[in-house]
């Protein structure tokens, strides 16, 4: 089977794994025989399909550096230098086209031609083969272990209300927006009355959404990954905590930059990475009662017991952290997926520690515990 799998006969792969090894390399025999036979069964498993190629810096999700947000399809509104001309959140659909190809392509052999061998992606490849291997063998085996105190207080089974609401929540993050919905227009009416308090909305497509952070005339166009959920937030935020609302909208604290993160895209971009790090998002097919799997997922869990709008108020706390994170780092646009990240991690930190309910994680993420209006 290896031999029908590699480019190369077995012989002359190994012969070349031990003129790379030992190039210079003072290894004495037997550990030699042990790198040989760890990269021998690597290959064995990568070739039957046991493992993935995935690279060790993707796992746990997925991101979008600032030098590549300059390859992000630009917008058929806002063509003036003055505006913004790309997207904070990319295609998701496609990006996920795109993903499938990728790991269609990484199943190829890694030795292309007879006698070539690149051993820095050889290597590459091989670690994060092993720690997939390694966290899916962890899986299990955790799975198998008796439960005692720690496991019934780490990983308790869900409550009906529990799950009821965790089916609730997925069922409206999955809903995409769409302009021909009426249910879906008068949202986006809301929200410009909450925005712009005593100035009618004439039509859905107008310049002055510009002001609130929307990057074109057309706010539809902007919504994407976040779906209709995404604007459901920003009402909330806007409708539950409306000094909150005016002053992030309004940019009212600390020095700002020159070119400041757009409002209402940034929001959408926390109802996507949310939702993502909680295990919101359900594959076509799947069955929505799927019961999260990470630490960050199963503590937020917990906190749907006693609220409703767990999500909601985790969300206006999110805002309130990314904005003092933003003037913090003195961040500029091009910096935002940065300091998004580095919120996404303080987040996941602080729901590792399992806060009993929503007031003792806003005292995690924002120092103080008291409602977001006096933050």
């Amino acid at each position: 089977h290896f031999s029908r799998a590699c480019t190369i006969p077995y012989k002359q792969f190994r012969s070349s794994i031990v003129r790379v090894v030992t190039w210079d390399l003072p290894f004495r025999l037997d550990k030699l025989r042990i790198l040989f036979k760890v990269i021998f069964l690597a290959v064995i498993l990568r070739c039957f399909g046991i493992v993935s190629s995935v690279p060790l810096w993707e796992i746990g999700g997925r991101s979008i550096d600032a030098s590549s947000m300059a390859g992000l399809r630009r917008r058929k509104q806002g063509r003036d230098e003055d505006t913004l001309t790309e997207s904070l959140l990319p295609d998701y659909d496609e990006q996920r086209l795109e993903e499938e190809q990728q790991q269609d392509a990484n199943r190829k052999a890694l030795i292309l031609h007879p006698g070539e061998f690149n051993l820095k992606d050889f290597l590459q490849s091989i670690f994060a083969w092993w720690n997939r291997l390694f966290g899916t063998l962890l899986s299990y085996t955790t799975a198998l272990l008796p439960r005692g105190q720690l496991w019934q207080a780490c990983d308790q089974p869900l409550s009906l209300l529990q799950s009821e609401r965790l089916q609730l929540l997925k069922e409206r993050v999955a809903e995409k927006f769409n302009i021909g919905n009426q249910n879906h227009q008068d949202a986006l009416r809301r929200l410009w009355s909450l925005a712009f308090y005593g100035e009618p909305c004439t039509a859905l497509k107008s310049a002055k959404w510009k002001e609130m952070g929307w990057q074109g005339e057309d706010p539809a166009t902007d919504f994407r990954g976040a779906g209709l959920y995404g604007l459901e937030n920003l009402i909330y935020l806007a409708e539950v905590h409306p000094e909150t609302f005016r002053r992030l909208v309004d940019k009212t604290d600390g020095t700002r930059a020159e070119w400041e993160y757009p409002f209402a895209v940034a929001g959408l971009n926390i109802t996507f990475m949310l939702s993502e790090l909680l295990e919101l998002h359900t594959a076509p097919g799947a069955s929505l009662d799927a019961e999260p799997r990470t630490v960050a997922g199963r503590a937020f869990v917990t906190l749907m017991e006693d609220s409703d709008v767990a999500f909601e108020e985790l969300y206006c706390a999110t805002y309130c952290l990314l904005d003092s994170t933003w003037l913090q780092m003195g961040a500029s646009y091009m910096d935002f997926n940065a300091v998004i990240k580095r919120v996404r991690g303080d987040i996941e930190r602080a729901l590792a520690t399992r806060p009993r309910d929503m007031q003792a994680l806003r005292k995690k993420l924002l120092g103080t515990d008291a409602p977001i209006e006096r933050i």
